[in-house]
């Protein structure tokens, strides 16, 4: 050290540099010191400290090394090594081969030999320091030492001198290790067996002097079950899932309810089933939907065979509550018949499950009456057991089996009932369902007001609840109405947020929401083909929603793909729209296929599909929950246009016009989509007539296009002279280029 200041001291102006790295605890007092000191205050000195990479830059680092990013978590290794590069590499190596608990050698040899030089006391301080956490207080320590809290300062006082331990500036009395792998490697060299012992003694000295949470608590009793025994940990564990469940710390509650679970690991302890029903419903509320499920499967197989009525009726109504609400659950509803038929369920949980069976009903094949007596009986079953959370569910019930394209007023004033007792009972979960069906009911009705003051009250109960499956209700929602005003790229933000939270709290539709809200803003974009491979994907993935049908259909029609549009618009619209329900979906899907018809100027189809949305006209179109598609008399001014009603078509666009602006809706269908259509001839042209101009549109001789058709080349003659009249062109040249024009004339595939 003498030699370094001397020599710094001396050698300049010379061109020789020196890097001098030390550690500053080692060098505060002393000769050492003092050269350090002397050589910070030389001109040509320049200091730095010397710290770990921070997250983003052990990112760079990982990439830079050439580790698969993939298999580690930046932030965990960055908390794990400090950002020291030696340890990232060592840990980054144990982690890939399936070791990612151990401390690494390097580390580890570092670390105890730090250790090791303290004076005895202050080593078994640290012991029992590290087993109460990373983060302590010498309080609490000293109750666990049975020592004074003057002791244990003392004793720690070498600690803090050699960097091992951090004084806590903040929180008067607390320390921290300076480096979690310190602590790791104190616990390391500590043994299983007395690990244990001094998880007891810190689980007694916390408990006795009220110096931790519950949390707190519970962990140490799980590393110390092997002293004070299963039964007593799982009192622990389960007052801390109790506690997180009551602070809305869904995972943890998770967490600690199946610590709990394992714990009671004996099959006929009667706890099991109760403490996995709340394992259930805390993985419910953290969006772990799968897993939730299954605790709750698990806990409906033991009931039927314990034959426990009650606790078979809460799984079924639990399971229920997990599903997605656009397919037929044949399970659930095995499971709610099953426990509908025992004799052993109360009253108001009876018709509870009368409610849910009647929503599971509800999608099942040729089952919407079923599904509605069901729900009429529930509500009346409802009212004479007289309590109000099951009226409230009964009543839920009827809402959503009501929906389709009739009944808008009975709904709302069913769901404004259920609101009202949601409020007497101050039950967010019946006020959260009352908003969730009373949305798209009111934006049916185009109470776009009534809508933004229903969808504020339910994100402020889903923000309030931490849920994020009603966060995911609440962003599809915030999609319906962003899509509705025609800002589209914030409801193409929504929907893409739609799609990836619903994927990860693993719900079926949330795909489905997010490519249909995405449907009519890429179609105002004039990019509906971009959708193509999703809907491929989904209309044989989803058999009862032909809706999405519906949307396959729009993208063929609107990129040129004729025949397999006309095909597809044939088989939908056959035997009165044979293929549908009149459900939710049904009016939407009237109207994306009207729209398909007008794209392909196809008259016949539009005249059948304009009387069947005709008596609708001042509807505001909801596909489901959450796409809007404006207001049918839009749809129908269009279709009045091409089938030659002028007048109609006039009447319902002043409608359109004047509902939209009522609305504050956003444009709606591609460029040109609104026009006045009459002023295309398109729509004086029969359907036969419109298929020879795309065939003559291609290049197609008479003979080819009879032959095409099926039909003698004078009646095709026939077809084109009629044709050009209604068109007002001359030759086949003009005919050609007005069929170009207007999209007419790209080959059929």
């Amino acid at each position: 050290m003498r030699l370094l200041g001397f020599v710094t001291d001396q050698i300049w102006p010379a061109r020789i540099g020196f890097i001098v790295t030390y550690r500053a605890n080692e060098v505060a007092d002393g000769p050492r010191g003092s050269v350090i000191n002397g050589l910070a205050a030389h001109r040509q000195t320049l200091s730095m400290i010397l710290q770990g990479l921070g997250v983003d830059e052990v990112g760079q680092w990982l990439r830079h090394e050439h580790f698969d990013a993939a298999d580690l978590n930046t932030a965990e290794l960055h908390a794990r090594t400090g950002g020291n590069p030696l340890f990232m590499s060592e840990m980054a190596r144990l982690i890939q081969v399936g070791h990612g608990d151990r401390i690494p050698p390097s580390a580890r040899e570092l670390m105890s030999s730090r250790v090791a030089r303290l004076p005895l006391p202050t080593r078994a301080a640290l012991e029992m320091a590290a087993v109460l956490g990373r983060d302590f207080g010498y309080a609490p320590l000293a109750a666990a030492l049975h020592t004074s809290p003057v002791s244990v300062v003392e004793a720690l006082d070498p600690a803090v001198q050699a960097a091992v331990l951090l004084r806590d500036p903040v929180r008067q009395g607390g320390y921290r290790f300076s480096h979690v792998l310190i602590r790791e490697a104190v616990v390391d060299a500590i043994g299983t067996a007395r690990c244990a012992e001094l998880h007891a003694v810190a689980l007694t000295a916390l408990r006795d002097t009220g110096w931790s949470v519950l949390s707190d608590l519970a962990h140490h009793a799980v590393q110390a079950r092997i002293i004070i025994g299963d039964r007593s940990a799982a009192e622990f564990t389960s007052a801390a899932a109790e506690a997180a469940d009551h602070t809305l710390a869904w995972e943890d509650a998770a967490n600690w309810w199946q610590a709990t679970l394992d714990l009671l690991a004996a099959p006929d302890n009667p706890q099991r089933q109760l403490t996995r029903m709340r394992l259930g419903h805390s993985l419910l509320r953290s969006g772990q939907v799968a897993a939730a499920r299954e605790a709750f499967e698990q806990v409906a197989r033991h009931a039927q065979t314990a034959g426990d009525d009650a606790v078979l009726a809460a799984a079924a109504l639990a399971i229920g509550e997990t599903i997605a609400e656009v397919a037929a659950d044949s399970r659930l509803i095995w499971l709610l018949d099953a426990a509908l038929s025992r004799s052993g369920v109360a009253a108001d949980i009876r018709v509870k499950l009368l409610a849910r069976r009647a929503m599971a009903a509800y999608w099942s094949p040729h089952n919407r009456d079923d599904a509605r007596l069901r729900s009429a009986e529930a509500v009346a079953s409802g009212r004479l057991v007289g309590d109000g959370r099951a009226l409230g569910a009964a009543l839920i019930a009827r809402q959503f089996t009501l929906r389709g394209p009739d009944h808008l007023a009975d709904r709302i004033a069913v769901g404004e009932e259920a609101h009202e007792i949601a409020d007497r009972l101050g039950d967010d979960d019946l006020r959260f369902r009352s908003h969730q069906w009373l949305i798209p009911d009111r934006f049916q009705a185009g109470d776009i007001a009534g809508v933004r003051q229903e969808l504020a009250a339910a994100a402020a109960i889903a923000d309030g609840s931490r849920d994020p499956l009603r966060r995911w209700w609440v962003t599809i929602f915030d999609g319906l109405l962003a899509g509705f005003s025609g800002h589209d790229d914030l409801a193409a933000e929504f929907a893409r947020e739609v799609g990836s939270l619903g994927r990860r709290l693993g719900q079926p539709a949330a795909d489905v929401y997010e490519v249909a809200q995405l449907v009519p803003l890429f179609w105002r974009e004039e990019r509906l083909g971009e959708l193509e491979p999703a809907l491929n994907r989904l209309v044989p993935q989803f058999p009862g929603l032909p809706t999405l049908h519906c949307d396959l259909l729009l993208v063929l029609a609107e990129t040129g793909r004729r025949r397999a549009a006309l095909n597809g618009l044939r088989r939908l619209v056959a035997n009165d729209f044979g293929a549908f329900r009149r459900d939710s979906l049904f009016l939407a899907s009237l109207a994306i296929l009207g729209s398909t018809a007008v794209a392909l100027g196809d008259v016949a189809h539009a005249r059948i599909i304009l009387t069947a949305l005709a008596p609708y006209a001042t509807r505001n179109l909801i596909q489901g929950a959450p796409v809007a598609w404006g207001s049918a008399a839009w749809h129908l001014q269009r279709l009045a246009a091409l089938v030659g009603d002028d007048h109609a078509a006039a009447a319902y666009r002043a409608v359109a016009n004047r509902l939209h602006r009522e609305w504050m809706a956003g444009r709606w269908g591609p460029p040109g989509a609104a026009e006045p259509t009459e002023t295309l001839p398109a729509h004086r042209l029969s359907q036969r007539e419109q298929l020879v101009l795309g065939l003559l549109a291609d290049g197609r001789t008479n003979k080819d296009i009879a032959a095409a058709l099926g039909i003698s080349v004078h009646t095709v003659e026939r077809h084109v002279a009629n044709v050009f009249g209604k068109l007002g062109t001359h030759n086949r040249a003009e005919a050609t280029a007005w069929a170009l024009r207007h999209e007419i004339g790209q080959s059929p595939t």
